[in-house]
């Protein structure tokens, strides 16, 4: 696997320049794409066709947005979005605050994102299930969010199976096995053919936190998710997504205890600048071994490429944020 830096740009450069190159062609022939890497790795051309995805949570204010640009500048995530033109939106959780009441998901949340629900693929974070059994979530999302989790498979060789980490309970009590999320999961995953898989919840596995050492972070925050956690990685899951802390971190591929493997470990993204507000970092000292890369400066989104049997990720900051780069790649187990 090879996974490449992070770096801050500036706005006077040109992103595309490092990105990517068209070339127009006259003719019957059409447009040319090739995929640059940042740094290192072979191009791509637009013939290996992927299926291209935005991952975001965190998302929608109880208010529209304003002239504050470090807090609910969700309109201008959205609108990125789909000026990308995305097969595929995965949105990780906590998608309308403060509740996740109905009636702010239609005066706040549907305002900017409604546009994208063609596309989009929601899963629920604990500032949704704020109402009584999530009722604003589930009635906005009405067939799109068919239960707390589900699976589908995308147009190549990819299964994505979304869950629900907020009713794990503190500690992950209610996701140990035997539990119905747990065994779902596990049938689900026995079931599936497809070479790559990506898993999607609210909670991340692994996090730098303020507060990282804390007993209350360990239980309530990281260990939520054990135990779907262990059960990915003995499925052979490539990638997990998640929001929850507001900001963008990349992982390197982990086992179940978090030391780095990378034959078999899975890669976290958090993607948690969807719009509400930015969260920093913890102390440098508690730095956990397997965090990559990350930002705390600019809303935006993490966006995947995924071809058949490997993918390649960039964090795209959101219309007028600060500009950041960071690339990655890695193949399939």
């Amino acid at each position: 696997m090879n996974l490449l830096h992070g770096r801050w740009l500036q706005p006077s450069l040109t992103v595309m320049k490092q990105r990517m190159v068209i070339v127009s062609l006259v003719g019957a022939m059409s447009a040319l794409l090739v995929l640059i890497p940042a740094s290192g790795g072979s191009a791509l051309s637009a013939s290996s066709n992927p299926v291209r995805v935005a991952a975001v949570g965190d998302i929608a204010c109880k208010n529209l947005p304003a002239n504050n640009r470090s807090v609910c500048q969700y309109d201008d995530v959205a609108n990125t979005i789909a000026d990308g033109g995305y097969d595929k939106l995965l949105l990780l959780g906590d998608i309308q605050y403060e509740y996740g009441e109905y009636q702010n998901y239609i005066e706040n949340y549907d305002v900017y994102w409604g546009q994208l629900l063609p596309i989009t693929a929601p899963s629920a974070g604990n500032h949704d299930w704020g109402t009584e059994g999530a009722e604003g979530y589930f009635r906005y999302f009405g067939d799109l969010a068919p239960g707390p989790w589900y699976s589908y498979d995308l147009a190549n060789s990819w299964h994505v199976v979304t869950l629900d980490s907020t009713l794990c309970g503190a500690g992950g009590t209610e996701c140990r096995p035997g539990s119905a999320q747990y065994e779902w999961m596990k049938a689900d995953l026995e079931q599936n053919s497809s070479q790559c898989t990506i898993a999607v919840w609210h909670h991340p596995r692994w996090d730098w936190l303020k507060y990282q050492k804390a007993d209350w972070t360990q239980a309530y925050e990281l260990r939520r998710t054990a135990a779907l956690y262990r059960l990915a990685y003995r499925q052979g899951v490539d990638i997990l997504l998640a929001g929850h802390n507001h900001n963008y971190s990349r992982w390197m591929p982990a086992d179940p205890d978090g030391a780095y493997d990378p034959d078999r470990g899975i890669t976290q993204f958090v993607s948690g600048a969807g719009g509400r507000n930015l969260n920093g970092f913890g102390n440098f000292h508690t730095q956990p071994d397997t965090f990559a890369r990350g930002q705390s400066k600019a809303f935006g989104f993490v966006e995947l490429r995924l071809f058949d049997g490997y993918w390649e990720s960039s964090w795209m900051s959101a219309d007028g944020q600060p500009r950041y780069i960071d690339d990655a790649e890695g193949s399939c187990h």
